[in-house]
């Protein structure tokens, strides 16, 4: 029988049901592919990132049954999950277990301090999750405004993680999704960060990890042509922008020449 430690919480549902038919599709698929596969550690992690991330939104509205709303926090890690489960990645089911987990997980120190005291220790301690779940939520966790030294050290440390690689390119694929929601100022420095650091972390997997190189050029193709052509597309309008303000300008100089006249 398993040992459980002495210390370990009881995981105590706790979540705003009125925001729960947002994201009950991928949360109940990712729930029966885990009963199924009897993933422990995935059937662990759902109920505590709802917990983690409940009363966080993702920014931007959208329109769900002709109601503008502003989506849960928690879809965003239940769609980095279900993504990777859909990419039938060839892993045992103890990797694949303990990354669907970790996928769930992987914003929770950086967004859910509150919980975590001790960086994450609560992880194992509390809820009984191996060590490497807390080295790979960890290594995913960054500080908002990070420089470009911190950058570098963040993203080589991904490197030396399979399934820290996969959840941050999963995550990645999943955010491109919402550029639309950001202002160009934004999105700009986003687009930037993707070209300089994610490009050359997917090519890094494919070449040192060539097992996962099917799922990784999915995740791959999805996150380039989504930031390539909404980068374009910004541009695109930017330009017109520019180009109705300098007409207004010139108009205004003429109108005002002709006053003087």
């Amino acid at each position: 029988m398993e040992m459980i430690p002495m210390r370990m919480k009881p995981i105590i549902e706790s979540y705003d049901v009125d925001e729960e038919y947002l994201y009950s599709k991928p949360y109940l698929f990712i729930k029966g592919f885990a009963v199924a596969r009897g993933y422990k550690y995935t059937l662990k992690a759902l109920p505590l990132a709802r917990k983690f991330h409940n009363g966080q939104h993702r920014k931007g509205t959208t329109t769900v049954q002709g109601k503008e709303v502003h989506l849960p926090y928690v879809l965003h890690v239940l769609k980095v999950c279900s993504t990777l489960i859909m990419l039938n990645l060839p892993m045992s089911d103890e990797e694949l277990d303990l990354l669907y987990a970790a996928a769930l997980l992987h914003d929770s120190l950086e967004d859910a301090e509150k919980y975590f005291p001790e960086n994450g220790e609560e992880f194992m301690r509390d809820y009984g999750f191996p060590p490497r779940l807390v080295r790979i939520v960890r290594s995913l966790s960054k500080r908002s405004g990070a420089s470009e030294l911190e950058l570098n050290a963040y993203f080589n440390d991904i490197k030396t993680d399979k399934m820290a690689l996969l959840i941050k390119l999963a995550d990645r694929s999943h955010n491109v999704e919402d550029l639309y929601n950001m202002s160009p100022e934004k999105l700009h420095k986003y687009v930037a960060e993707t070209r300089e650091y994610i490009y050359p972390l997917a090519s890094y997997a494919k070449q040192n990890y060539p097992e996962l190189s099917n799922g990784i050029t999915v995740l791959k193709s999805k996150i380039v042509s989504l930031t390539e052509c909404t980068e374009t597309i910004v541009e695109m309008y930017e330009a017109k922008i520019k180009a109705y303000e300098n007409r207004i300008k010139a108009l205004e100089k003429q109108n005002t020449v002709s006053k003087k006249g």
